[in-house]
């Protein structure tokens, strides 16, 4: 039912978590940690990001990894030419939220994955607010790796989902 509503290609790229705070760990330190052995230890995303991203972010930065944190527009929209200017030749990762719950900005997701495949650089969304509210296909946006709450979308509480597409070895 998950992979049909995000349009996934396969069942077997939906993975159960206990929140949408721990699908989204589990995404970014998957490819920063997966990509790091090739060298790749530039991570890119939101300075106004749930703190989920924004703490797991501190601490890949620790860790090593240099992340790039985008200021949005005044009106809580990212320009993707900044995303895209921000990509370097060491990318591992741009993760950006779908929706923000505090602002109602809806960010230019497809527009980002189109950037993020033509540069070859992971895509990552935290879509806990968007589902269930907004259309989610993964294909079409070229979105890599995506995570989401059931609470947020007509499911249980302490449940988490994790979209990650074939190919992508989740990591601890």
């Amino acid at each position: 039912i998950v992979a049909s509503y995000i349009n996934a290609k396969n069942p077997n790229e939906i993975y159960f978590t206990s929140g949408g705070s721990e699908a989204d760990n589990q995404a970014l330190l998957s490819a920063a940690r997966g990509l790091a052995r090739k060298g790749k230890k530039h991570l890119i995303t939101l300075n106004i990001e749930h703190h989920a991203i924004l703490h797991t972010m501190a601490k890949l930065e620790k860790e090593g990894f240099e992340v790039t944190y985008l200021k949005p527009q005044s009106n809580g929209i990212v320009d993707v030419k900044d995303v895209e200017d921000a990509i370097r030749e060491d990318p591992a990762l741009v993760s950006v939220m779908f929706a923000n719950n505090e602002m109602g900005a809806i960010q230019p997701i497809p527009e980002i994955g189109a950037v993020c495949k033509e540069k070859g650089v992971l895509f990552h969304t935290d879509a806990v607010q968007a589902a269930a509210h907004l259309p989610i296909d993964v294909q079409a946006m070229n979105i890599d790796m995506l995570s989401m709450s059931g609470h947020k979308c007509h499911g249980p509480k302490g449940v988490g989902i994790l979209y990650a597409r074939n190919g992508i070895r989740l990591v601890n």
